[in-house]
């Protein structure tokens, strides 16, 4: 008892100590962040972190739960984990973070890493190829890539971007889908293949492809002239089309045989030149043209030349307008015959002006005339009596300059006053003046139109009335055998018989056309009255299989108990009798069985007529038709070509049938009905494909059907037959690597370079073969699309150029050429860089740039305080393939950015050698600070400016003291002798000695400012002296 309470709580104790171990776990358990996608040949970095862990603490990185991708310990606590890995092609996977710390572990969450690879070799293909379709039919095209993974692909046509789709153009995958292709279709294509991770977007652009469509032609049209050579005459027969695409072939039969045949590349016009003769007959011409899709035919045209001859005269009308006013005049050349001819008219004996181009359009020719119908028309548009007067015209052939003229009469065409203004009343010309038509008005003509018409009814419907009553009263009166009536004299007898043999024979040609029912119409003869037979009623199934028998019912009114002979007959073959019935006295219907062959399919024909009596003409019955249907058998596909064809080629496949008619084909490939459309043409028993492409390969079947009587179906398949279509081979793309190998010694090497040709698309087994100029390398046969050839090497020289050459069969391909020249690095190393600024003008960025001075495969490596860096880090990203032969850093500028950067070039397939540029310290300090020399410049600039403008300054107020010094002399004489005069006007006295001496005081202090005016000063003091004397005299 107790053994049994111990077990049962041992599944209690187990559930509580995994409940302990899972709280346990759940509290230790580390958080992983990183990417979830990366391209390839980057880096990436994932963090692991474990909170409130006691260190140490232990944490691995996962892959799918096996792989270990690194360790790291951490010994503070509280640090995160950073794991940095180069993404390769096996790096897709889960990760996950394990942590252990203080005897406890935990597993961190799943972080699924997707491997995104750049689109390279971007090219777009054609479906049919090359791009050459027909309006209606479907186009794909497609943008291929050699290599990328996670592609998004934008199309562009004529350089625009297609955004939107349509239920005839739309995209699919990395396919550009046109259901049915229009003329707007045509242009040029490329697309870009594209990917995008973590905002970062790298793509592919294609090459251009032209599109081109093509349209169908219209059914051609032929017409011909002729031309007369000296003596002989030559016929011009011209064939076009009005609509489709060229090159087309135009080709021309005279009675069903073919007499030239001509190219048109460029316009759908073609002109053959063939014998002609006036007067004859020279055949049934009929234009053919061709192309790759079609094959259409003219109408047939008789080449006959009728020369002009017969009569010619002029007819007029005049024209009216709603207000019964004379608006024009229409006179027309009639012509009895003439197939080309050429016409001009005449007024009063004087030619009116002709034009050398004559066609249909109307010509206006001077005083208000006008051609038209090929001037076989004149029309006087704006009627005058200046108009007035004789027309005519005349004739002969256009072809024939020295041929004679057919004229006409003259027609009088008089254009009065009268006329134009008034149409109601109407003055009496004078014995000389030819009167001219009566005028009557459109309502005028209608009414008496209209009355002719009744009375023409009246008169048919009063003869039909009499016709009846007379005729009743003659059926009424027949007298007997024997009464004195029935003796006719040998003049009426025979007038009678004539009158009988008539009638039946317009009756049988009623027979022949219409079906006209005619009970018991009697009619007399000489000896006595019989009745007439009536028409027979045949009647039966309209269908039949072939050998197998119908009945036929043929019934005829036999009110007098003759004996009547029945025979069937198809309808235009009375040799051929498929069967008789004679029917006896009070028969009227008639049953006649017949097996029935394919041959007796159309219309039958009962014929009736009396035994024994030959004076009683048969009749015949109605048509009726009868359909033989032959069961299907047997079919098989006959094919004349070979089983395998390459794209491009012309396949046709005929289903024959050992039996069958009216028989319904259908055409199958690999179990999938093929459906009509401009590639796969359908005419009777033929399935034809103009251009057969890869996706035509496959098992075809044809299923032939036929329908008895809508309720049975024949059916009879054939075997199936496969047809395959290689591909055309695609141009090789050349490409080349740079290997080097050991020759056994330490001292030398061996330099190999290693051609690649490779073909997108292109049925094997395919020759490839390298060619150095003209000169054959190697070629080969492989199982693949691409092959690689060793060519030798010597470095620093150009060891020629190569190309590709590929064919399987039908078309041979070539590659670029490609000259091959490998040169080893070498000259100075040099770094410089550019930098990003942000708004308040600090770097924020900088992009440093790598780049030998000689070198064709050069390999770099960056370097940051001697630590190498690889692909993508924590601030910064390595681009080698963005820029031919020099490589990218680009670096955001902070704090763990600091330190002395040098970039080392080697070559990509030798290491031994190395070019190291020169190392420069970058921080954000040193990039942020302006330079001593742009801080000399500056201040240089500043202190030369101000040393300029303080010499300006000096040298003005140097100019102006001395310009105050030089005041003119005489000014300041002048001022003193205005202030000499203010005094004496105001009365003031004063010895003139002490004048005197006060003058020579102040003439003494002026003219201390110049020696050589002091003779003027002097003289004009001596002038004052005197005035001044004479004054107080």
């Amino acid at each position: 008892m107790r053994t049994c309470h111990t077990l049962n709580l041992l599944p209690v104790l187990a559930l509580a100590c995994l409940l302990i171990k899972i709280s346990k776990s759940s509290s230790f358990q580390p958080l992983l962040t990183g990417p979830d996608m990366a391209y390839l040949n980057t880096r990436v970095a994932f963090r692991c972190f474990a909170p409130s862990s006691s260190p140490p603490v232990t944490y691995e990185l996962m892959r799918n739960g096996s792989s270990l991708i690194g360790t790291h310990v951490d010994h503070e606590g509280d640090q995160t984990a950073i794991f940095s890995t180069k993404v390769t092609a096996a790096s897709a996977g889960s990760y996950q973070c394990k942590s252990a710390a203080g005897g406890s572990t935990g597993v961190s969450n799943s972080i699924q890493l997707s491997v995104v690879t750049p689109a390279s070799n971007t090219r777009v293909t054609s479906e049919p190829f090359p791009p050459v379709a027909y309006e209606g039919s479907r186009i794909t095209l497609s943008c291929d890539v050699d290599r990328g993974s996670h592609l998004s692909y934008t199309w562009f046509f004529n350089r625009k971007e297609l955004k939107s789709s349509t239920s005839t153009l739309y995209v699919s995958g990395n396919k550009l889908v046109i259901e049915r292709v229009t003329p707007e279709c045509a242009g040029n294509y490329y697309c870009i293949a594209w990917s995008a991770v973590q905002n970062i977007r790298r793509f592919s652009t294609s090459t251009e492809i032209q599109v081109v469509v093509k349209v169908f032609l219209s059914k051609p049209k032929l017409s011909f002239n002729i031309v007369k050579d000296g003596d002989s005459y030559r016929g011009n027969v011209t064939c076009w089309s009005s609509t489709g695409s060229p090159p087309a072939n135009f080709s021309l039969s005279l009675d069903d045989e073919e007499v030239g045949s001509v190219p048109a590349t460029e316009s759908l016009t073609a002109s053959f030149q063939v014998p002609m003769e006036p007067g004859l007959d020279m055949g049934e011409a009929r234009c053919k043209v061709k192309t790759e899709m079609q094959e259409l035919n003219s109408e047939p045209v008789t080449l006959e030349v009728v020369p002009v001859g017969g009569d010619v005269k002029v007819e007029v009308n005049y024209l009216y307008t709603a207000e019964s006013k004379l608006s024009a005049a229409r006179l027309r050349c009639q012509i009895s015959r003439g197939t080309f001819p050429l016409i001009s008219w005449l007024l009063n004996n004087s030619a009116l002006p002709s034009r050398s181009h004559l066609d249909s359009q109307i010509q206006l020719i001077p005083s208000q005339l006008a051609l038209a119908d090929q001037r076989q028309t004149l029309i006087l548009t704006k009627p005058s009596p200046e108009d007035s007067g004789y027309y005519r015209c005349r004739a002969r052939d256009s072809y024939d300059d020295s041929g004679p003229w057919m004229e006409s009469a003259s027609v009088l065409v008089q254009v009065t006053d009268r006329i134009l203004n008034s149409m109601q009343q109407h003055e009496a010309t004078s014995c000389t003046e030819i009167p001219p038509k009566s005028i009557i008005a459109p309502l005028e003509v209608i009414a008496i139109m209209f009355c002719c018409f009744f009375l023409v009814m009246l008169a048919v419907s009063s003869a039909c009335v009499f016709k009846m009553f007379g005729h009743k009263q003659a059926l009424t009166n027949i007298p007997p055998e024997n009464s004195p009536a029935s003796h006719l004299s040998e003049p009426e007898s025979q007038s009678v018989g004539m009158f009988t043999d008539a009638f039946s024979v317009d009756y049988d040609e009623q027979n022949q056309t219409t079906e006209i029912t005619i009970k018991r119409l009697c009619y007399c003869t000489k000896e006595s009255s019989q009745l007439f037979l009536e028409r027979p009623h045949l009647s039966g199934r309209s269908e039949a299989l072939d050998k197998k028998a119908i009945d036929f019912q043929c019934e005829i009114p036999n009110p007098k108990n003759q004996s009547i002979l029945l025979k069937l007959f198809k309808k235009g073959d009375r040799e051929d009798m498929l069967g008789e019935y004679t029917l006896l006295k009070g028969e009227e219907v008639a049953i006649i069985p017949k097996v029935i062959r394919r041959v007796h399919e159309g219309f039958l024909e009962c014929v009736a007529s009396v035994q024994n009596n030959t004076e009683i003409n048969s009749t015949i019955s109605n048509s009726h038709f009868i359909k033989v249907i032959e069961p299907v058998d047997s079919a098989k596909i006959v094919f004349s070509g070979q089983w395998e064809l390459f794209e491009g080629n012309r396949l046709e496949l005929r289903c024959q049938l050992s039996a069958g008619n009216h028989v319904t084909f259908k055409w199958l490939l690999d179990g999938q009905l093929i459906s009509p459309s401009p590639i796969h043409l359908f005419a009777d028993d033929r399935l034809t494909i103009h251009r057969v492409t890869s996706e035509d390969s496959g098992s075809y079947m044809c299923s032939a059907s036929n329908i008895f009587n809508k309720t049975s179906v024949f059916t009879a398949n054939s075997s199936e037959v496969i047809i395959r279509v290689k591909e055309l081979v695609s141009e090789p793309e050349i490409s080349y690597t740079v290997l080097k190998e050991d020759s056994g010694s330490s001292t030398s090497s061996n330099y190999l370079v290693i051609v690649t040709c490779e073909l997108a698309r292109g049925t094997l087994p395919i020759k490839i073969s390298l060619y150095n100029s003209s000169e054959l390398v190697s070629s080969v046969t492989p199982d693949k699309r691409w092959a690689s050839f060793r060519v030798p090497l010597i470095l620093n020289q150009h060891i020629g150029s190569f190309r590709c050459q590929a064919n399987n069969g039908d078309k041979t391909t070539y590659s670029r050429w490609l000259p091959i020249e490998v040169v080893q690095v070498g000259g100075p190393v040099m770094m410089y860089y550019e930098h990003d600024m942000a708004a308040n003008f600090a770097v924020i960025g900088l992009r440093l740039f790598c780049k030998a001075a000689k070198g064709s495969h050069p390999r770099f490596q960056w370097y940051l305080n001697k630590t190498s860096l690889h692909g993508r880090g924590s601030f910064y990203n390595v681009f080698e393939e963005q820029l031919p032969k020099q490589s990218i850093l680009l670096f955001s500028v902070g704090r763990s950015s600091a330190g002395t950067y040098h970039c080392e070039v080697s070559d990509s397939f030798d290491n031994t050698s190395v070019i190291r540029s020169h190392g420069r310290y970058l921080d954000k300090e040193v990039l942020n600070r302006l330079p001593d020399f742009v801080v000399a410049v500056v201040f240089g600039c500043f202190t030369a400016l101000i040393l300029i403008v303080s010499f300006c300054c000096l040298i003005g107020v140097m100019f102006r003291w001395r310009q105050n010094e030089e005041k003119p002399v005489l000014s300041l004489e002048m001022d003193e002798r205005f202030a000499e005069e203010r005094l004496y006007s105001s009365g003031y006295s004063e010895d003139p000695d002490v004048i005197k001496a006060a003058g020579e005081d102040e003439f003494d202090q002026v003219s201390k400012a110049s020696v050589d005016e002091w003779p003027q000063i002097e003289q004009e003091k001596k002038t004052l002296e005197d005035e001044t004397v004479s004054e107080a005299m």
